[in-house]
């Protein structure tokens, strides 16, 4: 079931905050023992690019095209993508750059080979503003940004515009006012609160001005909507250089996330799930992996809020990677991944594996995941937890077909037996990213939990 979002609201409280996660700031994030450095990936990444057949275009393309082919849905901004995080005067910015002709980065883009549309590799932030100033349009102060249908806000705004030629057609006329005139303003005037209200229960947006400072420090309007009619037009005509990226392997796939990568290792870059999301947003894998990671209640009740920067995301695929490229036997836990094992390659190997894998193949995989979530018996004075023990203890489950017995009513997995785990054994001591350590630590659960396991069946009997 799927929670509303004043139910979603009241169950997200601090004492669920089970890996201790809280407001994410978009500035310094916190590094966990699992992120992935690009400084120790970046020789990899470079050298897939090296190796394989890419071509590219630069070519020019003018502002209205752009913010057509956005509303038309040719230029695709990938699912799960971060939301738009650009402040206003960071959107005027890029306005004052485009009016006075200084360059401006080239949007990124690459063509989907089922669709033939140009999906957005690298730019949404910026193609984004394009798009707001050129309507005139901004976020509301304190909502939750939501991503936009260019097309729906485009129509709204555009009607909205409408109104408001009309209503100044009436100022500019002269006429008098006739009681027919003034009716025709009323419902002029609440047409256009129900537009503007649309606008903003739908996507928190609202009309806006853009303002820069000049040399004397006075604010300047550089709105879209105060220039006249020929200056608009020769800004709509201006070029915006869009840069197209090929790859003719058979699942470019992991070409484009790596090339991803080296567009974003200069000034603030994405996380590396975030360049995931982009990659393979198409797939089955990440649809069905996001609506888990929305609707499980269990989820986020364990996590928190939705991650604006796809943690949440990125933890559950690492349990499914995990799972998926490790094998039990002989009492042991030993990984089955043909290249460097680190959790970069497993996650975006697994994320590429699921491209070609039929559709029940990728629903077992979350099926185990689901059933895992679900069996979560909740203890009030547990707040954090070790991402590692939590991952471990799924593999172990997995490994043992705890899963399968998910219809057992008595199978309650309390989250304070994963903290007990953790801080009672010292499998959890160091945790280390590399090969040797992670077999350890999961060999190390899976004879805890199979000896758990083993007092629970006991007192199952002996309850008969």
């Amino acid at each position: 079931m799927k929670l509303n979002n004043e139910e979603l609201k009241e169950e997200i409280k601090e004492k669920y905050k089970f890996f201790g996660s809280g407001i994410e700031d978009d500035v310094d994030m916190p590094e966990d023992e699992f992120s992935e450095d690009y400084d120790e990936i970046k020789e990899k990444v470079i050298g897939d690019v090296l190796n394989c057949s890419i071509s590219s275009g630069i070519t020019g393309l003018q502002f209205e095209s752009i913010i057509s082919s956005l509303k038309s849905g040719y230029f695709v901004i990938p699912g799960f993508q971060r939301k738009f995080v650009w402040t206003q005067k960071q959107v005027a910015s890029l306005a004052l750059s485009i009016i006075k002709g200084i360059p401006v980065p080239p949007l990124y883009v690459y063509v989907d080979n089922k669709t033939k549309k140009q999906v957005i590799l690298d730019g949404q932030q910026r193609v984004t503003a394009i798009f707001l100033y050129f309507y005139g349009l901004f976020f509301e102060e304190k909502k939750e940004r939501q991503k936009l249908n260019f097309k729906d806000v485009a129509q709204i705004k555009e009607k909205i515009d409408d109104i408001d030629k009309r209503m100044n057609d009436y100022t500019r006329s002269g006429n008098k006012r006739t009681q027919k005139v003034k009716e025709e303003i009323k419902e002029l005037e609440a047409e256009r609160k129900a537009l503007c209200d649309a606008l903003r229960s739908e996507y928190g947006l609202k009309i806006s001005e853009f303002k820069v400072e000049n040399i004397n420090k006075e604010s300047v309007d550089i709105s879209f909507s105060v220039f006249d009619e020929n200056s608009r037009e020769y800004l709509l005509r201006k070029d915006f250089n869009i840069a197209v990226v090929r790859c003719n392997d058979r699942h470019p796939q992991k070409i484009f996330a790596n090339i991803f990568k080296v567009l974003n290792t200069g000034g603030k870059i994405l996380g590396t799930q975030e360049i995931r999301n982009g990659i393979y947003w198409e797939t089955e894998l990440y649809k069905r992996l996001f609506a888990l990671n929305e609707e499980n209640e269990n989820w986020r009740k364990i996590y928190g809020r939705i991650s604006q920067f796809s943690k949440d995301v990125e933890i559950l695929l690492k349990m499914l990677a995990l799972n998926h490229y490790t094998v039990y036997e002989n009492d042991r836990i030993e990984t089955d991944y043909a290249g460097t094992f680190n959790w970069t390659n497993i996650m975006e190997g697994y994320s590429e594996s699921c491209i070609d894998l039929p559709e029940d193949s990728i629903d077992a995989d979350i099926l185990l995941l689901m059933t895992y979530l679900d069996i979560l018996y909740f203890d009030d004075d547990i707040k954090k937890c070790n991402k590692a023990v939590f991952e471990a203890v799924f593999v172990a489950f997995c490994k043992l077909g705890l899963l399968d017995r998910y219809y057992s009513p008595e199978l309650k997995l309390r989250l304070s037996w994963i903290k007990w785990l953790e801080e009672k054994t010292d499998i959890f001591e160091k945790v280390l990213s590399n090969k040797a350590s992670v077999e350890s630590r999961l060999t190390g659960t899976i004879s805890e939990v199979r000896a758990e396991y083993a007092k629970y069946i006991r007192k199952c009997k002996q309850t008969i």
